[in-house]
Parts: structure tokens; C-alpha cells; sequence
């Protein structure tokens, strides 16, 4: 369980199987976006759907155990404590959006869609243009500032703990800031 200096053994898990998942994630849309067509982005995007969907999966599991844990957790009292809990929220948000969104577009693409090896749905007959265009439009968009919002995330747990002295990234890495 999480506790007021840190994170629990599953909160822990979620957290670094995540970042493993979203580092995947942004090498393969950087592939995509800057060399698109080469084996190496074809290796890479090969998993980006069904990376996606564990995503997804994980991010709902990880926000029902955070809410189970929600007053064992350390707490957010000062404004940028609420700031960060801000960020946290935007971040949860996006982990679902984005995938739901790519879940949409394929939905009405005329393509069937499988994820870890599971038919999720067949094809449509026809394309249904308002869910392509959705995601078409939005995924990769919010996908961006997902990532943007994840560099900044890491880039104040490094603030936090080298600069002004603060071990917050012990809370997630040793499960207890005061080691």
C-alpha cells in the first residue's frame, strides 16, 4: 500500500511499467513522424497500437489503485504540491484519451483492429469519416502534449530532489523519500 512518504510495491509497478510502455510509445511516434517507412519504424510502430491499448489498461487500473490509496498517499499541501497534483490529473487524463481516441478512429476505419493478439473488432463497411477524422486530428496532437507534460514531469522530480534537495524521486523509485 502507499503511504505518506511514498509509493507502494504496486503503485511502483504501474508507474515504471508505464514509463517502459510510453518511452516505446514515443520512439515509435518520433520514428513515425521523422522516418516513416524504414524497418526500424516499422519494428517500433508495429507495437504502437497494442502498446496503446496495455496503456489504456494500465492507466485505469493505476487510477483505481491511486483511488483506493487516495488518503494513504503523500500529501499535496502548498500550491505547487497542488500544481503538481494538477499535472498529475492532466496526465491521467490524456493516458486515457489518447488511446480512446486511436480506439475511435479504428473503429470506424474499414480495418479490423487487434491488440496483444485479440481481435478487439472487425472492420467497418465503409469508412465513417467522423471517427477517422477524430483521431486523425486529435490523437497525435494530444499524444504531443502528453509527452510534452511527461517531460515535465520528470524534469521537476529532478528540480525536486537535486536542486532543492527534496528525494521526491525516492518516493517512486525506494517507496519512501526518507531513505
Amino acid at each position: 500500500m502507499d503511504h505518506a512518504y511514498g509509493y507502494g510495491l504496486v503503485s511502483r509497478f504501474f508507474h515504471w511499467a508505464m514509463v517502459l510502455l510510453l518511452l516505446w510509445q514515443i520512439i515509435s511516434a518520433a520514428l513515425h513522424y521523422f522516418l516513416d517507412d524504414t524497418p526500424i519504424t516499422d519494428f517500433f510502430f508495429g507495437y504502437h497500437f497494442s502498446n496503446g491499448v496495455l496503456l489504456l489498461c494500465l492507466a485505469v487500473l493505476r487510477g483505481i489503485w491511486g483511488f483506493l490509496n487516495i488518503s494513504r498517499r503523500p500529501s499535496h499541501k502548498g500550491g505547487l504540491d497542488r500544481l503538481a497534483a494538477l499535472g498529475h490529473v492532466a496526465m491521467y487524463g490524456l493516458l486515457i484519451a489518447v488511446p480512446v481516441i486511436a480506439l475511435i478512429r479504428a473503429y470506424g476505419s474499414t480495418r479490423p483492429f487487434s491488440a496483444l493478439g485479440i481481435d478487439i473488432f472487425a472492420g467497418q463497411p465503409e469508412k465513417i469519416e467522423w471517427m477517422s477524422n477524430l483521431g486523425g486530428e486529435w490523437h497525435g496532437f494530444l499524444g504531443w502534449i502528453l509527452f510534452a507534460l511527461i517531460a515535465g514531469h520528470i524534469a521537476m522530480a529532478f528540480v525536486h530532489t537535486y536542486a532543492w534537495k527534496q528525494p521526491m524521486i525516492a518516493r517512486m523509485t525506494k517507496g519512501d523519500e526518507r531513505i
